[in-house]
């Protein structure tokens, strides 16, 4: 089963899985106690404070957790290719039950957050990755460091992914 966690609250969590039409459910962490069990918590955060850094641990039935990314900042994220194939790993693998579960609060106060922001509707999305392309673009060039020009491929690469899905997305919401 694919889950999301955020450190959003339930209903911010339900408007994300509405607007982009994700296939799995996204669960609310507003405390931070998962984000911090799984050693992503971000004390710094954005602009209104603590978030978890982006994260995927693909873990299987078996409890096996061959595949973990923990971004650097809130931009980072690995390749869809790289997921896909640690979710093929752990396809078949035989279920493997807890044998205790731990709940402790978590270090972020449950009225985190600014219930005033508004997640970015749908159709501001595609220009929004065009000027983040365009942006990481113009920076790179100002360089001839062939890690910092590696790594603002990736990124390109990513948000390219990232518009192809709101596009499609988009469509899929005008067509009902």
């Amino acid at each position: 089963m694919l889950v999301g966690i955020s450190v959003d609250t339930v209903a911010e969590n339900a408007a994300m899985v509405e607007k982009l039409r994700l296939p799995f459910p996204l669960l609310s962490d507003p405390d931070a106690a998962a984000t911090l069990a799984w050693d992503v918590y971000d004390a710094v955060g954005g602009t209104h404070g603590p978030i978890a850094r982006p994260a995927i641990f693909v873990v299987g039935r078996d409890l096996s957790i061959p595949y973990e990314y923990v971004g650097r900042d809130f931009a980072d994220r690995p390749p869809n290719t790289a997921i896909f194939a640690a979710l093929d790993l752990v396809r078949d693998a035989p279920v493997r039950p807890l044998e205790r579960s731990v709940s402790v609060p978590g270090p972020r106060p449950l009225d985190a957050g600014n219930p005033a922001d508004k997640p970015m509707p749908l159709a501001d999305m595609p220009p929004y990755f065009r000027g983040a392309t365009f942006g990481v673009q113009a920076i790179s060039g100002r360089t001839d460091d062939p890690a910092v020009k590696a790594e603002s491929d990736r990124f390109r690469a990513i948000v390219a992914d990232y518009m192809k899905a709101a596009i499609a997305t988009r469509r899929m919401s005008q067509q009902g």
